[in-house]
């Protein structure tokens, strides 16, 4: 049975004839397609009858239900017949978004990446690879992932992030011996900032992942070993004196701690009358997933609450008695965990 790998190797050329960069690079390994019609549909854009491959899949889009299991996998389909990258990108987001809680969301994440990385928007890459790492903890893709992340960071000059890519991706992946090669290439580089001086992770060699990874750190965020220690302020760098000198008095809490206590806070008036803030780090359609996210910032020191809302459980972290103490402690949260934290009020 043919494979949308296979297939978007052989046409992704024409499909992205404005990112050519992307056909030199590795194909992900997709889901078979387990509908007959829309193994028929791969045929038809396999022997070169894409329009005929668009029509067939947009009736059947038609007469299936959104609310059908089926539904995603025609819209993923959708995708990979697409006239062009615009197109194929909108079928994607669909999925990854409309869809997030079905069996082709993380696919279509790392999707989403490949154009991204072809199109030279980093960006955008680093936060589906890090949206991937955090909902879909358990996606057998992540592998796949860990060279698109390891290009990306590399590229961004954040060999720390790339490196842990790369060491987590050589041990998830041991049966797959091309992947393996093409990590243990791009694992040279980490060797070579290691020899260097540069803050790498010291087991690069192949590895099996920590359970207690920390998929919630985005591109912003270097891995750090000690994850409870504040990340050092710039504002203490810029004005580091040349020569030793008394040590400068120790920062107020409210700018250090992610989640300072009532007793250490000034107490200026609330944003909201008896509102109470938070710093919401992420929402997912999944329980299991914002537990699994939840239990991790819990055992990095944080005080975690799970909330849900509209059918999305949202985490978040810390407690403050006014808007401004917890927009304060923003800049620090970002740098610890990465991503896009704000401020949320809770009445």
């Amino acid at each position: 049975m043919p494979t949308l790998s296979s297939w978007f190797r052989n046409v992704s050329g024409r499909v992205l004839f404005v990112l050519p960069a992307l056909a030199s690079l590795p194909a992900v390994p997709a889901f078979s397609q387990t509908d007959p019609r829309l193994v028929e549909v791969i045929r038809h854009a396999q022997e070169g009858e894409a329009d005929s491959a668009r029509l067939k899949v947009e009736r059947l889009l038609a007469v299936t239900s959104p609310s059908d299991t089926l539904y995603p996998q025609i819209v993923y389909t959708q995708a990979m017949v697409a006239s062009d990258a615009a197109d194929m990108r909108r079928q994607l987001q669909r999925v990854a978004v409309e869809h997030s809680s079905s069996s082709w969301a993380d696919d279509a994440l790392l999707r989403l990446v490949q154009l991204d990385y072809a199109s030279a928007n980093l960006e955008g890459a680093a936060r589906n690879l890090e949206r991937l790492r955090l909902d879909y903890p358990g996606s057998p893709l992540l592998p796949q992932a860990s060279y698109w992340a390891a290009r990306t960071y590399f590229d961004q000059k954040k060999p720390e992030l790339a490196c842990r890519w790369v060491s987590e991706g050589m041990g998830r992946s041991s049966g797959n011996i091309e992947l393996q090669n093409q990590l243990a290439y791009l694992n040279q580089r980490c060797t070579q900032f290691a020899s260097a001086g540069a803050q790498v992770p010291r087991d690069t060699a192949a590895r099996a992942p920590a359970p207690a990874a920390t998929p919630e750190v985005a591109a912003a965020a270097p891995p750090r070993d000690t994850a409870l220690s504040p990340a050092p302020r710039p504002d203490s760098v810029l004005q580091a004196p040349a020569t030793p000198q008394p040590a400068a008095p120790t920062p107020p809490p409210a700018a250090r701690t992610p989640a300072p206590s009532r007793e250490t806070l000034a107490t200026p008036t609330p944003s909201v009358a008896g509102a109470r803030y938070r710093i919401q780090i992420t929402a997912v359609r999944s329980v299991a997933t914002a537990r699994t996210i939840a239990n991790r910032l819990k055992s990095r020191g944080f005080d975690v609450v799970t909330v849900e809302e509209g059918g999305l459980y949202k985490v978040r972290v810390g407690e403050y008695p006014t808007k401004a103490d917890a927009i304060a402690a923003l800049p620090e949260m970002k740098a610890k965990l990465g991503g896009s934290p704000f401020v949320v009020a809770e009445l």
